[in-house]
């Protein structure tokens, strides 16, 4: 029991930082993102235009056959729902895959979270 403790500890603390540090990378994509769509820069850097965009009322996501698909395999292979997700192997197919390996739950809790976000 003494050696198992710090083992579960430390899969524990890499598994709180593995979800905090996609948190992360995928807040700072939404952010690039939004910047793109808001600011316009002319050409000869004299002057900004600022365009924001008009208001969106929130609507609930429809649930299509793709979404389905996607969390019916999450809970079969994960890994393989993030990437069909996403269309390449970037950071949350990696994470996907470790947790995966790691217990297969969280695979599919972080599956799920991508997939239905």
């Amino acid at each position: 029991m003494k050696i198992s403790l710090p083992r579960l500890a430390s899969v524990l603390l890499l598994f709180a930082f593995m979800l905090g540090f996609v948190n992360v990378a995928d807040a700072a994509y939404a952010g690039k993102k939004k910047q793109a769509t808001t600011e316009a820069v002319a050409n000869d850097g004299s002057e900004v235009t600022m365009i924001s965009p008009a208001p969106v009322t929130p609507v609930a996501p429809q649930a299509d056959d793709t979404t389905i698909l996607l969390v019916i395999l999450s809970f079969i292979l994960p890994p393989l729902a993030v990437y069909l997700l996403y269309d390449e192997a970037g950071t949350p197919f990696i994470v996907n895959l470790i947790l995966t390996l790691l217990f297969w739950v969280p695979g599919v809790i972080h599956a799920l979270y991508h997939v239905l976000k």
